[in-house]
């Protein structure tokens, strides 16, 4: 017998929508990143490419998870024998630069940053496409119903939570 992964949900169609897609950046690793630190379970790559005085950096860090039921409400008698599990971190910081083409001398820096922590057990039915599969549900979440626009976003960063 083949054991399968059911999520427990299904989604119901959206009139018209078959697919989303959400573009993302063409981060070129090798070409424009250099490594700053590397400590155990812990990596943080700069961007060569960006100005010293407002350096890209990405952090990478994974730890292990002794027990991923902890803080869950998942019954016990359906948990896994095996409670391990790993976390992973992307992060990306970033400083924008505001100019003004009639003041050149007007700048203001706004740093932006974005994380992502993932957590999963050690499982054998749990891979890669699996965390992408949910990765893509959290990133809808920024999102209005079958629509790829930044509307829900704007409304999220003024703190208008409920989505329509």
């Amino acid at each position: 017998m083949a054991k399968t992964l059911n999520w427990g949900y299904t989604d119901t169609p959206i009139t018209g929508v078959t697919a989303l897609n959400f573009p993302r950046g063409l981060v070129n690793f090798s070409a424009d990143f250099a490594e700053r630190s590397d400590t155990d379970g812990s990596l943080v790559l700069a961007n060569i490419t960006s100005p010293l005085d407002r350096v890209e950096q990405v952090r990478y860090a994974r730890q292990e998870v002794k027990n991923v039921y902890q803080n869950t409400s998942i019954d016990p008698k359906v948990q896994s024998p095996n409670r391990k599990g790993v976390q992973l971190l992307v992060e990306f910081t970033d400083i924008a630069t505001v100019t003004d083409s009639s003041d050149p001398t007007y700048r203001v820096d706004l740093p932006i940053k974005t994380h992502v922590v993932i957590r999963v057990p050690n499982d054998a039915l749990v891979d890669g496409t699996v965390v992408q599969t949910h990765l893509g549900r959290v990133v809808s979440g920024l999102f209005d119903t079958g629509s790829t626009a930044t509307t829900r976003i704007e409304k999220l960063l003024r703190g208008a939570l409920k989505p329509d």
